[in-house]
């Protein structure tokens, strides 16, 4: 009576365990997911697409491909600088609108509204954290 006892524990014990691995393998595959889709591709990335899609379109010579990746890589420093340059001004953009709104708030709701913006900030870099660390794991650098 024992023996059958015991060996039910050890099935329902396996299968909780199987199904505790199933469940946190489907949210992190479903994290990651969500990540991949809401981050956008970096310039590189994209300039490599780029090239890899002309090639099997079109039949390039071996030197009308290296000229090809010369000229996108060239621009996808471009577009690199491009993106810093309008993030810059959009972050500006975000002092400025803050600014005039804290000048109708309270002095009890600026406070509030200060705290807002500290824990969105706060909760952005740590996405963004965690991003370069998948980043480094998920992309090694060339």
């Amino acid at each position: 009576m024992m023996g059958a006892i015991s060996k039910w524990k050890i099935v329902l014990y396996l299968a909780g365990i199987f199904a505790a691995g199933g469940i946190s393998g489907w949210v992190v595959a479903a994290k990651t997911t969500k990540e991949r889709m809401l981050t956008p591709p970096a310039p590189k990335e994209i300039s490599m697409h780029f090239c890899d899609r002309l090639a099997s379109k079109m039949n390039l010579s071996p030197e009308q491909s290296q000229k090809i990746r010369e000229i996108s890589e060239r621009y996808a420093k471009e577009f690199d600088t491009l993106r810093r340059e309008h993030g810059r001004q959009i972050r500006q953009s975000i002092g400025n609108r803050n600014a005039e709104i804290k000048a109708i708030l309270t002095p009890e709701q600026q406070a509030q509204f200060e705290q807002i913006e500290r824990e969105h900030r706060e909760a952005r870099d740590r996405e963004r954290s965690k991003d370069r660390a998948t980043n480094r794991v998920a992309k090694p650098s060339s």
